[in-house]
Order: C-alpha cells, then structure tokens, then sequence
C-alpha cells in the first residue's frame, strides 16, 4: 500500500500564501498531504497520472487541481509521459483566512462553496485552465505582495465560477464536511451512513422525511445531484476504497462488508466509478 507523509509546507506565518514555480523532467515528489489548501498546475505533462484520496486518473497537456482537505494524500507520477520540461506551480494558501468574518460576506459565497468542495480534490477543465493560465503564472512570478493577494482573490472567485469542475475523492472516504444541507437530505445521508452495509429500500429513506418515493426521490437528486441509490453506492465505494487501502481483508469480505450482494456486483460498480478493479486499486496503493 502507498506510503505517504505529512509536508511542512514553506508558507511563512505572516504570509497569506507561497508559490512556488518549476520546471522539470520528471514527477519525483513522493505522496503527501497537510494542513495548507494548494492550487496545483501542471502543464506539458499529457500522460502523467494524478491520484488524491481514491481518485487515480490520467492527465491532460493541461492540469489544475485545488485541494483543501487536511489529510487528503496526493500524488503526480510520470506515468506515460514522455515530456522532459515539465511547467508545474504550486500555491499553497493559509486555511485561516478563509475562517474570518469576511468569508461570510455575500461577495465570498461562491469562494466558501468551492472551499468545501475542494475537501475532495477540485479539479477544473481544460478549456478554463486555459483561460486563466496566465493569470495563474502571473501569479507566481508576482513580487508585489499586497498585489499578488488580490491577485489570489481574483484568480480564486473566477475559479469559483466554473461550472463543470469536478470532485475527484469520494466524499466519504476522505470524510468531508458539507455545510447548508436541508434537514430532509441530511436525515437520509446519516441514516445511510448508519446502514450502507444493509440494504436500503427508497421507501425507508422517504417514509423518514414524510415523503412519497417519487417526489423523495425528485428532491434528493436536486439538492445533491444524485439519485438516492447513486448516493448509496457512491458511499458504499468510498468505504471499499479505503478499507483496500488500509486493511488486509479479502476484497470479496470488504465487498459484502460494505452492502454489496456479490462479488460480481461489487467488481462492475468499483471499475466503473475508479476505472479499475478493486484488486487494481489494492495493488496500485
């Protein structure tokens, strides 16, 4: 299973944040988490593959990732990639100023939601990084540093306005926070949460909000985007995912151990959502 370590990052305490700009041949910094929130950017590195918490993809020519979960272990490996000037900045941000009576402003509201979801890994599309890379350059080669903060702000709330930015960790292996739920969504996420090892009919979940199935059903996938059983499942890989990468159990006991019928079943959801075998994930960790 992968080792990993917590970094000391080079922020310095009367700093709001420390970029950090390279160029390099090869991904060689070994997996990693701490407290600081990062903006990661890589280009020129089509092939390499990315890993943070129980997501491993491959990459683009073009990369751009922002992580605010404290124990959330990362990664980028050479993979594939066959490029020799690799373009890779590092951002690391200080977690305390996004905790001030600012950040509850009206103008921070897109900021703070983006924060939240980033506990899982954020990671944008290409045609955005595209945009706002030379801001993200700028950036790092800023000397001004009451400048170079706006700057941040600025680069952060257009990130925030991205729509189609993904969350890459599944919310429940890396344990994350959720803020604002409705009362009816979060009654059934914890009761989930309580009996993902069980099987969970809609009619539970919707008799403990007051609702009919069909109308539970409309309103969970509004609030969360996903229907109540995406959300069962979701959760249930989660827990498989780490329990492959934290326990020796056989991967057929964590399948059953985490709500799922058959080993089969179990195998087609995990590749699926991680595009490997849980054995293959097993190994790769």
């Amino acid at each position: 299973m992968r080792e990993s370590f917590t970094e000391i990052s080079r922020l310095e305490p009367l700093d709001i944040f420390y970029a950090g700009e390279r160029h390099k041949t090869y991904f060689e910094y070994p997996a990693h988490c701490h407290e600081v929130y990062e903006l990661n950017f890589v280009e020129n590195a089509k092939g390499a593959t990315r890993t943070i918490g129980d997501s491993h993809e491959t990459i683009s020519d073009l990369d751009l990732v922002l992580m605010t979960g404290a124990k959330l272990v990362h990664v980028w490996e050479q993979g594939t990639c066959p490029q020799r000037d690799i373009h890779e900045i590092t951002i690391h941000i200080d977690p305390s100023i996004f905790f001030s009576p600012l950040m509850n402003k009206r103008a921070f509201v897109s900021i703070h939601r983006m924060i939240v979801r980033a506990q899982r890994g954020l990671a944008f599309p290409e045609q955005a990084i595209r945009i706002l890379r030379e801001d993200i350059v700028n950036l790092a080669q800023s000397n001004d540093s009451f400048a170079s903060v706006v700057r941040l702000f600025n680069l952060l709330y257009r990130l925030s306005l991205v729509e189609d930015a993904r969350e890459l960790s599944s919310s429940s292996f890396v344990n994350a926070r959720e803020e604002n739920v409705d009362e009816r969504v979060r009654k059934a996420k914890e009761y989930i949460e309580r009996n993902y090892m069980h099987t969970i009919h809609l009619s539970e979940l919707a008799d403990l909000v007051c609702m009919n199935e069909d109308s539970f059903s409309r309103f969970f996938r509004q609030k969360t985007g996903r229907t109540p059983n995406r959300y069962l499942i979701d959760y249930r890989l989660g827990i498989a995912a780490r329990m492959l990468m934290t326990t020796q159990m056989p991967v057929s006991e964590i399948g059953f151990s985490c709500g799922f019928n058959t080993l089969s079943h179990f195998n087609r959801l995990f590749r699926e959502s991680k595009g490997c075998t849980p054995s293959e994930f097993r190994e790769h960790f």
